[in-house]
């Protein structure tokens, strides 16, 4: 294939200076070789001689045309056998035509590589050669002058094939080098998106963290004040005072809740049963409300954010019932068998429209948004008997 280089750089013009000081010297040569014989053998050879080292230089511009290759090469063959065949007294004519044979056959390894075309006009210039050297030398001498000229030209050839095999795979290592660069600047553009959503998706999670523990408790000391401030301004102190009562305990649990959300944001419980376990019970000291426990794990496959999202559900499921719902019987069922984990949470309580309400509160959406993330489905089912709280992963 053609070598996608600038014309200046593809073929070098310091090979083209080359072959003119190579060519420029043998025809001097034959120019004080022919001097003997006057004027006009030199006039003569020497307008076909610039004409032959002119077409060199002009080939620099037109070889990527192609119509330009039918004139050039059959001109360069005229020219080399109206050059070959001056009245020379000594053999330069030989010397001329292997040598401007040779600057051909390198010029077309320069200019179009080790390729088809390259060894097609090497092979007819090769074949031109050796019919002009039968013709001037006869059958006696052709083999020796044909074996002498492959010596020395072969050589040289061998040296241009090579050369450009080296530049083949320094173009090869180049291209490589570019495509590597492109994919490391793809890389780092990748690895800026992911670590954008990674930064986005963790305040996210922690904002969902922080609604469930400290925006629910403070809220709840909100109120709490206020009530303490109303009884206050009615003069009923002891119910300010049983309130003060509840709002100590509240700020408590809510710093022991905040407290256990730092510690689920730094790492997963390894026992998730006991993990659940610890919750349910948690809930049963803290509400007096009756809970019944069903729980099943008998191999965990799943991931830790997986399973950090499941017992939030969970925890945000019981925190409803406890502020909300008025219940007076819960029952949790929690299993994982493999990749799949199901959670469900029941309660007795007065329930609520679950259309309505999960617009603009917090602790619902963040329950879908963490559903939504595992690639789980999470279904609220809720009426005047009580509400059901389904959560599933990993189960088609």
């Amino acid at each position: 294939m053609k070598q996608n280089m600038s014309k200046t750089t593809f073929v070098a013009y310091p090979f083209y200076i080359f072959i003119s000081l190579l060519l420029g010297v043998i025809g001097t040569l034959g120019i004080r070789d022919l001097w003997r014989l006057g004027f006009a053998p030199v006039a003569i050879f020497s307008g076909l001689f610039l004409l032959h080292v002119g077409l060199f230089w002009s080939n620099t511009r037109q070889y990527e045309n192609p119509r330009w290759w039918f004139f050039y090469y059959p001109a360069q063959v005229v020219l080399i056998v109206a050059m070959v065949n001056q009245p020379f007294v000594s053999d330069i004519n030989l010397t001329l035509l292997g040598s401007s044979i040779l600057c051909l056959i390198g010029e077309a390894l320069g200019l179009f590589g080790n390729t088809l075309r390259a060894m097609y006009l090497g092979a007819f210039l090769f074949t031109f050669m050796a019919v002009m050297l039968y013709w001037q030398v006869g059958q006696d001498q052709f083999w020796f002058a044909l074996s002498s000229m492959l010596v020395n030209g072969g050589f040289i050839v061998l040296l241009m094939v090579m050369f450009n095999q080296q530049l083949i795979e320094r173009q090869k290592a180049v291209e490589l080098a570019e495509s590597l660069e492109s994919a490391n600047a793809k890389l780092a553009a990748y690895n800026a998106k992911i670590e954008s959503l990674t930064l986005q998706n963790e305040r996210q999670r922690m904002a969902r963290e922080l609604h469930d523990t400290l925006a629910q408790g403070v809220a709840g000391l909100v109120l709490q004040l206020e009530a303490i401030k109303a009884h206050l301004g009615a003069n009923r102190t002891e119910r300010a005072t049983a309130i003060v009562e509840q709002s100590i305990t509240r700020a408590r649990s809510t710093l022991a809740e905040s407290r256990a959300a730092i510690d689920n944001l730094r790492a997963v419980p390894v026992n998730v049963a006991d993990a659940v376990r610890e919750q349910v019970e948690h809930f049963k000291q803290s509400t007096g409300v009756a809970c019944d426990l069903d729980i099943s794990v008998t191999e965990n496959q799943l991931d830790p954010e997986t399973l950090d999202h499941a017992m939030n559900i969970l925890s945000e499921s019981l925190t409803n019932i406890s502020r909300h719902a008025q219940a007076s019987n819960v029952k949790v069922s929690f299993f994982i068998q493999n990749k799949t984990l199901e959670l469900e949470v029941r309660d007795n309580g007065k329930g609520f429209d679950v259309k309505q309400e999960t617009k603009g509160h917090y602790g619902l959406v963040g329950m879908h948004e963490r559903a939504r993330l595992t690639g789980g489905q999470l279904a609220i089912e809720s009426d005047a008997n009580g509400t059901c709280v389904q959560f599933v992963v990993g189960r088609s």
